[in-house]
């Protein structure tokens, strides 16, 4: 299993124009057959800091997911609306798995 965590920056004054976008994403991402999970979060006392989750069935599955329609349209309407700055994003693969609930 794959673990990608993370967090980047978008401009605030183009939150509004990227939301449906982001919902695309993850609605698009979720139905991939290779992906467990994949989430937004938006910081609550910072607008604009996006932190990402994600949980893939391998990291094959995640290269295909990179090569996605939708993948490559979440890029671009970042691109066209401000751009992502602070990115911090990485995949760890994971050799033990404990549910703690």
């Amino acid at each position: 299993m794959i673990i990608v965590m993370g967090e980047f920056r978008l401009k605030p004054e183009y939150l509004n124009d990227l939301r449906p976008e982001i919902e695309h994403m993850v609605k698009m991402s979720n139905s991939e057959s290779g992906c467990i999970y994949f989430q937004f979060s938006e910081a609550h006392d910072d607008p604009g800091l996006m932190r990402l989750s994600e949980k893939w069935k391998s990291m094959e599955d995640l290269e295909i997911h990179f090569q996605s329609t939708h993948f490559k349209r979440w890029r671009e309407a970042i691109s066209k609306n401000g751009g992502a700055t602070d990115r911090d994003v990485a995949a760890y693969e994971v050799i033990l798995e404990k549910d703690l609930s």
